[in-house]
């Protein structure tokens, strides 16, 4: 993964965040989670590998 991409993917976790806090629906709070969790395992796994 390069240094933009890496970039772009901690900016669209910071807003998953937000939003995660912002939601009132749980429904949709469960699924902002586990985008949170997928983006989250994608960063640290590309962190073990360079």
């Amino acid at each position: 993964m390069t240094h933009s991409e890496q970039s772009i993917y901690i900016k669209e976790l910071g807003r998953l965040i937000d939003d995660y806090y912002k939601c009132p629906l749980d429904k949709v709070r469960e699924q902002i989670q586990r985008d949170i969790v997928l983006l989250s395992t994608v960063l640290d796994s590309d962190k073990h590998h360079t």
